[in-house]
């Protein structure tokens, strides 16, 4: 096993990887990232490629385990940015503190952050990449500055919703989408040219992990990454301070060791979690960071499910029937006094990925999500059963909140209503199956500042740990009712700029 050096070990290429990777190595440093999965092959789809992931063990009714979890979003070069819809949305203000809309027996859910503190991360990788919204259009935006692109048109089927949203009084708004609506950093428009979300995009109209650096020149020799290399253990060099990632290449099954200034965990809120679990030794018996027993708890996933059903056209559309998952959203449920403890969540159109018209009729689909309650008992663990790498598989233990669950029947009844208005005889429910993962996944290493209730502090570090980071969605002490993936990124990069400033 050898020992080489670098100054900053990144766990995970994805949605935060990327960013911290990117920002320290222009700054100098020497990076090197594990990523245990590869490039995704032309043609790639989320179908595809599951059947290569790893599961997690879920609780069955009887209480069993079945291997049925899901602890990925994409296990590959970028993460789960090469395959996702897109969608870039900004948590609301009441996403960092919603202590009026928990429960009693929730883990505290406030930020040790704001949402003016990461606005500038916001706006700055907004630029970057490029996102199309209708800037003040959505009823809960937050502060902003102009958008940098203009919105996408809706699409035949989010033009149906829309109408039906304002006739019932909605206030419907375009999706802020991470996908050019006009030629933008280096990359063209979208083409409309086909499916998107769980898909490889075509032309690279999407924004993907590496979008906002492509214009970022890197010092040579600044960045490395290693794919296939999967973080099986992180070693302390004393009981304040990370010496050592062990990695393991998974087609040899050789191990290998790299020492590290210092080391940032960014596979998603489960990988890491389990990541310092596995990590136990006698200056952190029970897994690094974890002397609280807070390392895997507060796991959160979304509550979310889907209603679609077919309506007549008076016309053929003129547009394509491809392109974005979602052009159109509805946030006027989001805070809601009807709504079970007044905070309700997200309707966005989802379109499936067969989009023809039959008969004359067009299929519409909508999705409802909200952010669950973070309860302690919601947690990652290590089973005492080992994977395919020879590691121990991991357990998600997840129950939905009684009160999660009337808030998920309400936003199912709206979303119902608005597919009822734009005329759909019958609406249909399809589960999402959130609660064995998704790809929204958050907590599990939640942000505090008790280091008896958290894992890391505001910028990300593990407490009791000098140079051991967290910069993925387990950071998040509350899930937020939107997409996570553009406050992954900005707190990413904000946590990088704090790790510049340590490591100089």
């Amino acid at each position: 096993m050898t020992a080489d050096a670098v100054d900053v070990c990144v766990v995970g290429s994805g949605a935060s990887g990327s960013t911290v990777a990117h920002e320290i190595a222009r700054n100098g440093f020497r990076v090197l990232v594990l990523e245990e999965g590869r490039r995704l092959p032309p043609g790639a789809s989320l179908a595809t490629v599951q059947s290569s992931m790893d599961d997690a063990l879920v609780r069955s009714p009887p209480g069993g385990l079945m291997p049925f979890g899901r602890p990925w979003t994409v296990s590959a070069l970028g993460g789960g940015m090469t395959l996702y819809a897109g969608i870039a949305f900004r948590y609301r203000t009441v996403d960092f503190d919603a202590r009026a809309h928990v429960a009693a027996d929730a883990l505290d859910p406030v930020w040790p952050i704001d949402y003016a503190e990461l606005r500038p991360y916001y706006e700055e990788l907004e630029r970057r990449m490029g996102v199309a919204r209708l800037a003040g259009a959505d009823p809960l935006e937050p502060p902003s500055d102009p958008a940098v692109l203009p919105p996408h048109q809706y699409s035949p089927q989010g033009r149906l919703i829309a109408n039906a949203g304002g006739r019932i009084g909605r206030l419907p708004f375009p999706t802020p989408l991470a996908i050019n609506s006009v030629p933008y950093g280096g990359r063209p428009a979208c083409h409309c040219c086909g499916p998107c979300n769980e898909h490889l995009c075509l032309t690279g109209a999407r924004a993907d992990a590496r979008s906002p650096f492509i214009d970022v020149p890197l010092p040579p020799g600044a960045l490395t990454v290693a794919l296939g290399s999967k973080a099986v253990r992180i070693d302390l060099g004393n009981v304040s301070r990370a010496d050592s990632v062990e990695w393991l290449d998974t087609d040899s099954r050789q191990r290998a060791r790299v020492r590290a200034r210092c080391v940032v965990l960014a596979g998603n809120a489960i990988q890491s979690a389990a990541l310092l679990l596995r990590s136990a030794q006698p200056a952190a018996p029970n897994g690094i960071g974890n002397g609280a027993g807070m390392v895997g708890s507060g796991i959160s996933f979304k509550i979310s499910g889907y209603v679609s059903g077919s309506t007549a056209l008076d016309r053929l559309p003129v547009q394509p029937l491809g392109g974005p998952f979602s052009t159109v959203a509805i946030s006027d449920h989001y805070l809601d006094e009807e709504a079970p403890s007044g905070l309700g969540g997200l309707i966005y159109e989802a379109s499936p990925t067969e989009r023809a018209v039959h008969e004359g009729k067009i299929t519409l689909r909508l999705h409802f999500l909200a952010a669950d309650q973070p309860m302690r008992n919601n947690a990652v663990r290590l089973a005492n059963t080992r994977d395919r790498l020879g590691l121990p598989n991991i357990i998600l233990e997840y129950w939905t909140h009684p009160v999660d669950k009337r808030r998920l029947g309400y936003l199912s009844r709206r979303a119902s209503d608005l597919l009822l208005e734009a005329g759909v005889k019958k609406v249909d429910y399809q589960d999402s199956n959130y609660q064995f993962g998704s790809g929204h996944l958050h907590g599990g290493c939640r942000a505090g500042i008790d280091p008896k209730e958290s894992v890391v502090d505001r910028w990300g570090r593990v407490h009791d740990i000098d140079n051991l980071y967290v910069a993925d969605g387990g950071f998040f002490p509350y899930s937020g009712g939107v997409n996570p993936t553009f406050t992954i990124q900005a707190n990413a990069l904000r946590i990088a700029r704090r790790i510049v400033t340590q490591l100089a």
